[in-house]
This record gives C-alpha cells, sequence and structure tokens, in this order.
C-alpha cells in the first residue's frame, strides 16, 4: 500500500482540491480494474483508499458532501477513540458514508489543535520523567494508524500548511509527498523550500519522498504563468512534474454543487481540470 501526503507550507494551492480528487480518483480506478476481488485472491490489495483529514479546518468532509458526526482524527491520536469509532465508511452518504464505493475518510476539526498541544505536553511529561509512553509525539500515526496499511491501498493525507509538531509524526507515516504550487514565482519559491525540507528529513532516515509537483491554478494565457511551470520543469524534472491543473471555474461549481469531485460532477466531465488529475491518478497507480 501507499501513503501518500498533500503537503505544502503555503496555504491557498489547492491541497484540499488535491486531496479530494486524488483520493475518489484512486477509488474509482481501483474499482474498475477489479482490484476488490481480494476475498477470492487475498493476494491482491484491497481496493479501498482512505482519505485522512490533518488539517484543523475539516474541510475534506465538506468537500465530499458528507457530515462527519461528530468524528474526528484527534480522538484517535489521544487515545479516546478506537478505529472504527472515527471512520466514515463508504456507505451511501444519506447513512453517514461517503457515498463513495471504495473511499473512506477520517474527518478532522478545530479540536486536532487542541489534542496536538495535549500530546506534545504528554510527550514533554513522558521525557521529563524519563519514560516515554509508547513511541511518543513522532510516531503517533504509525501507531495509531499502522494497522490502516493492510486495510487500504492507498491513504491519501490532507495537510495544513504548517503540520508544526506533527510534522516528524506526518512524514514518518507517508511514503510519498505530492506539492501542489500555485503557477506565481513567490509560491514556487515556497515550494522549493517546502521540497529542500523533506530533503533533509530524507537524511535524517525518514522514508518519504517527492514524489509529484503538482502546478496548480494555472493559466496557460499567463506569460508568468507559463514561466512558472518551465522553471518548475528545470528545477524537477518532467517525469516529477504533473500535468497544470487549469485554472477553471468548474472546480467550484463541483464542490458547491453539495460536494462533489470532478471525477462525479456532469459538466467537469470534459475539464482539463478533470483530465489532469485523472492523469496524475494514473501516475500514482503506474
Amino acid at each position: 500500500m501507499t501513503v501518500l501526503a498533500i503537503v505544502n507550507q503555503k496555504g491557498g494551492v489547492g491541497k484540499t482540491t488535491t486531496a479530494v480528487n486524488v483520493a475518489h480518483g484512486l477509488s474509482l480506478r481501483l474499482g474498475a480494474t477489479g482490484n476488490g476481488a481480494e476475498a477470492s485472491n487475498p493476494e491482491r490489495r484491497p481496493a479501498r483508499v482512505l482519505l485522512l483529514d490533518m488539517d484543523p479546518q475539516g474541510n475534506c468532509a465538506a468537500a465530499l458532501g458528507v457530515d462527519p458526526g461528530g468524528r474526528c482524527i484527534s480522538d484517535l491520536l489521544a487515545g479516546r477513540a478506537a478505529l472504527r469509532d472515527v471512520v466514515v465508511g463508504d456507505g451511501p452518504r444519506a447513512g453517514g458514508g461517503t457515498g463513495r464505493p471504495g473511499l473512506f475518510l477520517i474527518p478532522a476539526s478545530e479540536r486536532l489543535v487542541e489534542v496536538t498541544e495535549e500530546l506534545l505536553i504528554r510527550d514533554f511529561q513522558s521525557f521529563r520523567r524519563g519514560k516515554a509512553e509508547g513511541g511518543g509525539m513522532d510516531d503517533v500515526l504509525l501507531d495509531r494508524l499502522g494497522a490502516l496499511r493492510e486495510a487500504f491501498a492507498y491513504i491519501v493525507i490532507d495537510c495544513p500548511p504548517s503540520l508544526g509538531s506533527l510534522t516528524t509524526a506526518v512524514y514518518r507515516f507517508a511514503d510519498q509527498a505530492v506539492v501542489p504550487v500555485r503557477t506565481a514565482m513567490l509560491d514556487a519559491v515556497g515550494a522549493a523550500q517546502h521540497t529542500a525540507m523533506i530533503n533533509e528529513l530524507q537524511a535524517d532516515g525518514l522514508p518519504v519522498q517527492v514524489s509529484f509537483i503538482l502546478p496548480t491554478f494555472f493559466e496557460p494565457r499567463q506569460v508568468l504563468a507559463r514561466q512558472v511551470y518551465q522553471d518548475l520543469v528545470a528545477k524537477y524534472g518532467r517525469r516529477r512534474v504533473a500535468v497544470p491543473i487549469i485554472q477553471s471555474v468548474v472546480v467550484q461549481q463541483a464542490q458547491a454543487a453539495g460536494g462533489s469531485t470532478l471525477f462525479e460532477y456532469p459538466p467537469a466531465a470534459d475539464s482539463p481540470a478533470t483530465a489532469a488529475y485523472g492523469r496524475l491518478v494514473d501516475r500514482i497507480m503506474s
């Protein structure tokens, strides 16, 4: 299985839009290719995808039109809930599910901020006593979510601009990073800083690697946007720079239409943005 972290230290670059559409796109591809036959062939990976929201704004549930019913990743991290208590299943939305076969969700809320501080204090107190409880803050995701690695083909993490004290925990849990980058000069500089940080974590032994740079809000008629795109290709190589997500009102329309992804919103069927996310999904699975 693969854990993908959608990351960028800058806000407003399309992280949640990317996380939601990639997660749904992966679940659709897995369903279409028949990987759901793990019951008859246990060696096949499960055709399930988990969207894990690590942003206290909790926008993944809203983007999918899902009522989280009070569920939050914070309760799991704090040890106050079990996995089954925080996962939104793939059943009908009317019954409290995501309404998308194969797509599961662990929502987030503002409670994540408070719980992160609680975990940090707990970790510090354990350090003061000279007796760490479990793996500590850096391993909290591995400790609490490690069992999910066998249950899902992909886990897609929607990360906030600042992970704060959970930075190491996320990058220890994730295998790959997808970095959405707005095609503007300062955004490209910020992305370079972020990828440099990930490279430093790799040097410290963390396995995460930057798999794709995803240009977003791309305006092909703008000279500056085209120049930023070419600079990204020159810096990271054409293999790691994904097809740009062209700026389109259809992305916002899909989210406003009761919480739809681009893959299920009829007016977006022929949208370049939908095609670009589809290409990204295919490359992730290849």
